[in-house]
């Protein structure tokens, strides 16, 4: 039996969907490096606080995933997938 091929979305909604799955995937990547990052010196050290360098990294982290997921989005519409 034949099966009819469902619609493709149209390439903003594909876009966006993509650039939502990529963000959320970049996010959960800043969470396990931030814990990773909080946890690791304070089991090191009870002397652990939030430093500048700490919160550097967290923003650089963010600022990874900003620019990851407007890659994606722009990718999107620039290189449509094969049909």
């Amino acid at each position: 039996m034949i099966q009819p091929t469902p619609p493709r979305a149209s390439t903003a909604a594909d876009a966006r969907n993509r650039a939502i799955r990529t963000a959320a995937q970049g996010l959960l990547v800043d969470v396990v490096a931030g814990v990773a990052l909080a946890v690791g010196p304070a089991l090191a050290s009870e002397h652990f606080a939030w430093t500048a360098p700490y919160w550097a990294a967290l923003g650089l982290l963010a600022a990874k995933t900003a620019v990851q997921t407007a890659v994606a989005y722009a990718a999107r519409h620039l290189v449509p997938p094969p049909r």
